[in-house]
């Protein structure tokens, strides 16, 4: 039995991720929708940047959309360490980085009901 990770952006911050050599990420290349595996390399980490860094940067950084797909020859092992604001934090770009060229591209939201909406709407899909 195995069991992979479909397509999807990070709603938190940042995530970085240990990956053993067997490798398995992949990410969609926005240019022209392809899938493009992450490479596993050596005593490195995997930064990805969430939705978080998209609104606080003004789309400057973008979340990307990525996939774990499985190895039906070896186990793969990664460890995620995921990074959110608070639940109360109000998320909104970062006033330094708006203004008139470059007005804001989201509405201020909470972190806390998001994250808890988000949740419910992925396992409302499972079921």
């Amino acid at each position: 039995l195995a069991l992979g990770v479909g397509r999807h952006k990070d709603a938190g911050a940042l995530t970085i991720v240990a990956q053993d050599d067997v490798g398995g990420l992949q990410v969609k290349r926005k240019s022209d929708g392809v899938w493009v595996p992450v490479k596993p390399t050596p005593n490195a980490l995997v930064i990805n940047v969430g939705d978080i860094i998209q609104v606080w940067s003004n789309e400057a950084y973008e979340s990307v959309e990525h996939r774990v797909v499985v190895n039906s020859e070896r186990e793969r092992f990664s460890i995620p360490i995921f990074f959110f604001p608070s639940h109360y934090v109000m998320v909104k770009p970062l006033e330094e980085l708006v203004n008139e060229g470059n007005p804001p591209k989201y509405k201020p939201y909470n972190f806390g009901k998001f994250n808890v909406a988000r949740y419910r709407s992925n396992y409302k899909k499972l079921e």
